[in-house]
């Protein structure tokens, strides 16, 4: 294993011709298994010892050992580490970003000829994989330090009563027959009353008859993926989605074997220009997020969303997810491209209620006319049936109660004052110590900020060395189409009190003079 790990350390020293380093890392694995160097059932090092050893990111580490098993070439136990597997081939499907890649135009749709490569298939749910295990190590490791890595609403600013009112007021009016089998799929009465006088707020025309009610949003996205493979039964899949962007979705389009497209963001989400790149690379669908954008918080304004439209028209085959994942405690109104006649007919409007009401009550409501909400039912008919029905008649109720409003004007205020206050601590001390951090800008909605480090600084030692200290941070790699970004932190405002601000900006300035007076601090990209 000394020699492959010498080896590792040259790869990391090398250009690589702009292939990613996990890539490169992997690919010289797979060779020396494949050779005999490394022997079936050999265990191999530790995330954090080879890390160490190579000189490589723990981030990187974690991607490489994800793509071998996805190649069927190393297998993960429990408790015990990596092993190498005892019959090492690849795994069954499309080619590893440890093949040689297509040449150009050759990995897009037929239906558009693309103007660049499209990106290579990724090791499936890597993303969710190094978000979970990091956060597990370091709460193993560091017990009292606070979380502010997740993307979790504050608990104390969530409608509690009126949540615990309304199960109250359906369970006392259950009959027997509300326990069976539903005659119909379609969303309860109640609901599509209180969402019709939620949507009509953002001018969003939507009757009964176009609305399906599921588990969440990414059951939605599963459902969509399966549509469209469906839909291109010989053709790869393309979907354009926000970069940096929503890592479940990623993840979850991925895992269905879609592959991803970037589109590029600005203060103001996706920007026309990203949008037509991605377009014109062959995406059949574009991910899009009007409010709120995670990680980033940014929002679209009615301009934006106008030109984002004007975009799309021209490409009248392409699907258009647009998640609205934040819309009742969001202060922003820019519309959706649901409105636009031009796009009605191909746009899945996504509303979900995790952040304002509560992640436990696992409901998002899809908006789509009739040819996709149909075939969406029948997808999800077979997915998992339906949604329940008293699960709906209590968002119902709780969306009907005037203290859901009190309670989402004051969880809306806080969180637009936690976000300020957090990015203009990181800021002060930053510019106290020169250190070159910023902060993408704050605008009215969302939990999150996005920080950017300095050229030098590896977002991984920075989430150690701030753990060390008392916070949990994410680093931003999760967060991007492909690995490799070392450069960001995503940061959970929501979940700091301004009062508290300040102590957790110390830690990160802390965290990065740590990082960068180290002399591995130059390796970092």
């Amino acid at each position: 294993m000394f020699e492959v790990q010498q080896r590792l350390v040259d790869l990391r020293d090398s250009s690589g011709n702009g292939r990613p380093l996990y890539e490169r890392v992997a690919q010289e694995l797979a060779e020396a298994i494949r050779l005999g160097e490394l022997k079936p059932g050999e265990r191999l090092p530790s995330v954090r010892q080879l890390a160490t050893d190579a000189g490589l990111s723990v981030t990187t580490v974690m991607s490489v050992y994800a793509l071998l098993a996805d190649n069927g070439l190393v297998r993960g136990e429990a408790g015990r580490g990596t092993f190498v597997s005892e019959q090492p081939k690849p795994a069954d499907g499309p080619p590893s970003p440890m093949a040689p890649s297509p040449g150009p135009g050759l990995a897009a749709p037929a239906r558009r000829a693309p103007t660049q490569r499209s990106p290579a298939r990724q090791s499936s749910t890597w993303r969710r994989m190094i978000l979970a295990q990091t956060e597990a190590r370091l709460i193993q490791s560091f017990p009292e330090a606070a979380d502010i890595m997740r993307g979790s609403p504050d608990p104390d600013l969530l409608p509690l009563e009126a949540i615990r009112d309304a199960m109250s007021e359906v369970s006392s009016s259950l009959r027997p027959r509300d326990l069976e089998y539903p005659s119909t799929l379609s969303v309860e009465p109640e609901l599509a009353q209180a969402l019709q006088a939620r949507l009509a707020v953002d001018e969003l025309p939507a009757d009964s008859g176009d609305m399906l009610v599921g588990n969440s949003t990414q059951q939605f996205l599963s459902l969509l993926a399966v549509l469209l493979r469906q839909r291109f039964p010989d053709e790869p899949v393309l979907v354009g989605i926000e970069e940096p962007g929503y890592q479940t979705a990623m993840d979850t389009l991925e895992l269905h074997g879609l592959g991803l497209i970037p589109i590029n963001l600005d203060p103001y989400g996706a920007t026309a220009e990203g949008l037509r790149a991605a377009l014109e690379s062959g995406a059949a669908a574009v991910f899009l997020t009007p409010r709120a954008q995670s990680p980033t918080g940014c929002s679209w304004t009615v301009e934006r969303r106008q030109a984002l439209a004007d975009v799309l028209a021209s490409y009248p085959e392409v699907w258009i997810v647009e998640d609205d994942h934040f819309a009742e405690a969001s202060a922003s109104r820019p519309g959706s491209l649901y409105n636009d006649a031009r796009l009605q007919e191909r746009v899945v409007y996504l509303r979900s209620f995790s952040k304002s009401i509560a992640p436990d009550l696992r409901l998002s409501v899809a908006i789509a006319r009739p040819q996709i909400r149909h075939s969406l039912l029948m997808a999800k008919s077979f997915a998992d049936g339906w949604t329940s029905r008293i699960s709906q008649r209590v968002l119902a109720a709780v969306l009907s109660d005037p203290r859901t409003d009190d309670a989402l004007y004051r969880a809306r205020t806080e969180y637009t004052r936690r976000r300020a206050s957090l990015r203009d601590a990181i800021l002060d001390v930053s510019d106290a110590h020169r250190l070159g951090v910023t902060v993408g800008e704050v605008g009215p909605d969302g939990l999150h900020i996005w920080v950017t480090l300095p050229r030098g600084c590896g977002a991984d030692r920075v989430v150690e060395a701030a753990a060390r200290d008392g916070f949990l941070l994410a680093a931003g790699q999760p967060f991007f189409v492909t690995p490799g970004n070392q450069r960001h932190l995503r940061l959970n405002a929501g979940a700091v009190a301004p009062e508290a601000a300040h102590k957790v900006a110390a830690v990160i300035g802390d965290a990065v003079t740590h990082v960068l007076d180290q002399p591995t601090a130059l390796l970092t990209p």
